[in-house]
């Protein structure tokens, strides 16, 4: 499964790298999510608030959501329930000081699932002062380690009820 996700990142990278060469005149054109075809839906955008201290959301694909517990637009990064605060924030700061993308690999348990997820981080818009605005893109995938999510009420259930040995 990573290979897959590590596919779909290098085709993001490569639409968003195209959009860089096409607007390089353009130092604030908003990105159009569309672009991105099947992939719009994992991809937000983050506008750069208080010299990096935080981000605001300003777009928020529905597929993310999933994992960053529903729609987050209109809300700062640092707002997020875990893992996704602390590791979304981490990459938008190094994207944003490095002027450059900026991706990271992890393993995160949420709502009763183990998933593997690449995240990336790409300067959208910006001028000589820095970076303004970023792209977000999460892509995950069910852990191949772990393809059944454990659900707490299973294990209660399997605890209230007796074995066949007992």
């Amino acid at each position: 499964m990573q290979n897959e996700l590590h596919k779909a990142s290098v085709w993001i990278l490569g639409k968003w790298l195209g959009r860089i060469i096409r607007y390089d005149d353009r130092a604030d054109a908003r990105t159009d999510l569309a672009e991105f075809g099947a992939f719009e839906a994992n991809l937000a955008e983050v506008t750069v608030v208080d010299h990096g201290a935080d981000f605001l959301i300003s777009r928020w694909g529905a597929e993310i959501g999933m994992l960053c517990g529903g729609n987050q637009r209109n809300r700062r990064l640092s707002e997020l329930p875990r893992p996704s605060r602390g590791q979304l924030r981490r990459i938008c700061v190094r994207a944003m000081m490095s002027r450059a993308p900026a991706a990271e690999n992890a393993v995160w348990a949420v709502r009763g699932g183990i998933w593997e997820c690449v995240m990336l981080a790409l300067p959208a818009a910006g001028n000589e002062d820095g970076v303004s605005h970023l792209l977000i893109a999460l892509l995950f995938a069910p852990h191949p380690l772990f393809t059944d999510p454990f659900q707490p009420e299973d294990a209660a259930r399997a605890i209230a009820t007796p074995s066949i040995d007992s």
